[in-house]
């Protein structure tokens, strides 16, 4: 009998629909090797007999490798200073030799628990130990930031496939918020970066136990991160995890109140937390002056007055425009971007312009955060009534790589494209002479950019705060400061005994 060419072509189009479904397709995933080996779009990570899996990893060590090159070159362009590479610098050398956290460039003696809580840098001693020096900070902080990437992309490939997984990885590494942090000195929120990332895929993944004891030592890193652990308890509470809610508010309150109220003014001379003072209602650019209590702070005119605080200056709702642009504003349909509020609320409610821009590190533990919100709203609109959603939810996986790489340009990682950050001035490399002239063990006081390359092997200060007796000086004459360098060096040679030494490209150096 003969069948019809009809028939068999709807014949041979079923048999081949039904193959096809015998492989669950992830949405993004890559098709596999065209018959006859005419076509292999498996991609790298394939060809290289690695899986999906390894994605993650790769991701990883690309993002470790630019982020390390990015500020180990500017440090060697003397681009990086005293606050704040060279204070914690300071910090950990005395934690790998077994001596309280003191930076005499914050103030001589002064143990730096006192006025920030992260113990948490203890863990770089032993690292720091065997390689010292400011370069080995930077380098921990580019590993520990990038680290990150693993997580957050294992994130994307369960929520978009592979490909639209390492792709939600590759915007996460190169979101404004890392980048700033990257190229702003060190600072001790690289750990809690990660630990957020790790954190909240697992939380995610509605593995609640594991998620929770990523996120507990968050009170190690800094004072006000067991608030976010206060509101990672309140996410758990709304999700009916009744448990590790009560265990992550619970410690989070106990350690804010320890910390704030006990440890914190403990250890400051003024007996006091230091940063009261921020909550004045007032504006400067910088810190208050420590001292006030807590009983200072008005509270009911920051309750009354927080939506200002939270939209003005125009700063501010820039910089949520911006924490919120990356994920095409879907992060707002997550209840878990409620974690963001903690820290915002510190930074905005602060009298100190500096917290609430875009730039420096504050806005570094934002980043896994609202990039997780944004997944975990594009898996519940995939269940959206509304066809439009729906769509978009199909989508979504290319809006924080295109946000992320139009933004690029104007953000630290671009400057790797252009010659001046690999060129080292020549400037640089007199410095550099003139400082080998100073001895090993011996006091110096230094400007901002010659600082961190001497705190591995002096005992440095902040100039002009001079320690008694004999001593060494260090004084840069960059960026415009001739006429302050001259008035300070006559003051010191003319007033208080030291003698020239040498000088060149800027750079004086004397000797008590």
């Amino acid at each position: 009998m003969k069948i019809p060419a009809s028939r068999l072509g709807r014949a041979a189009e079923g048999t081949i629909a039904t193959e096809t479904d015998t492989r669950t397709r992830i949405p993004g995933d890559l098709p596999g090797p065209v018959e006859g080996g005419r076509s292999d779009r498996r991609g790298l990570p394939a060809r290289l007999g690695l899986g999906p899996a390894a994605v993650p990893y790769l991701l990883f060590t690309a993002f470790a490798i630019v982020y390390t090159t990015y500020a180990l070159l500017k440090h060697r362009r003397m681009e990086t200073h005293a606050y704040d590479l060279g204070l914690f610098e300071q910090v950990v050398r005395n934690y790998a030799h077994f001596r309280a956290p003191v930076s005499d460039i914050r103030d001589p003696g002064f143990n730096v628990l006192g006025e920030h809580f992260h113990p948490i840098l203890a863990l770089l001693a032993p690292v720091y130990r065997i390689f010292p020096g400011a370069g080995t900070l930077l380098v921990a902080q580019s590993v520990l930031i990038a680290l990150s990437v693993v997580p957050m992309t294992r994130m994307g490939m369960r929520t978009f496939g592979n490909l639209g997984g390492a792709a939600f990885g590759i915007a996460y590494g190169l979101s404004w918020g890392l980048q700033s942090a990257v190229a702003f000195e060190f600072h001790e929120i690289c750990f809690a970066v990660p630990m957020l990332a790790f954190g909240l895929e697992r939380l995610l993944r509605a593995e609640y136990g594991p998620g929770v004891c990523w996120l507990l030592p968050l009170v190690l890193v800094k004072e006000d991160l067991p608030l976010t652990l206060v509101a990672v308890g309140c996410w758990l509470a709304w999700k009916r995890q009744w448990k590790w809610a009560a265990v992550s508010a619970g410690v989070g309150i106990v350690a804010f109140v320890l910390v704030v109220f006990v440890v914190l003014p403990s250890l400051n001379d003024t007996g006091t937390y230091p940063f009261w003072g921020n909550l004045d209602g007032t504006e400067r650019a910088g810190n208050a002056m420590p001292g006030a209590s807590a009983s200072s702070v008005p509270l009911g005119d920051l309750a009354l007055g927080l939506p200002k605080h939270m939209l003005f200056p125009s700063v501010k709702w820039m910089t949520l425009f911006m924490l919120l642009l990356p994920t095409g504003f879907l992060a707002l349909r997550s209840p878990l971007l409620a974690l963001v509020l903690p820290t915002l609320l510190w930074r905005f409610t602060s009298s100190n312009q500096y917290y609430w821009g875009t730039a420096f590190h504050y806005s570094a533990v934002l980043m896994p955060i609202v990039f997780a919100a944004f997944a975990d709203a594009v898996t519940s609109l995939r269940a959206s009534r509304r066809d439009w959603l729906r769509r978009y939810a199909a989508k979504a996986a290319i809006v924080p790589i295109a946000v992320s790489a139009s933004l690029a340009r104007d953000f630290p990682l671009m400057e790797l494209l252009h010659k001046p950050a690999w060129v080292v001035p020549e400037r640089v490399h007199r410095a550099e002479e003139l400082l080998a002239l100073v001895p090993d063990g011996v006091n110096v006081a230094t400007t901002e950019r010659l600082a961190p390359r001497l705190t591995s092997r002096d005992r440095v200060t902040a100039f002009p705060t001079v320690l008694p007796g004999p001593g060494w000086l260090a004084i840069d004459a960059w960026d415009g400061k001739q006429e302050w360098a001259k008035s300070w060096i006559d003051f010191m040679v003319e007033q208080q005994g030291f003698k020239r030494v040498a000088s060149g490209k800027g750079v004086v150096i004397l000797k008590r």
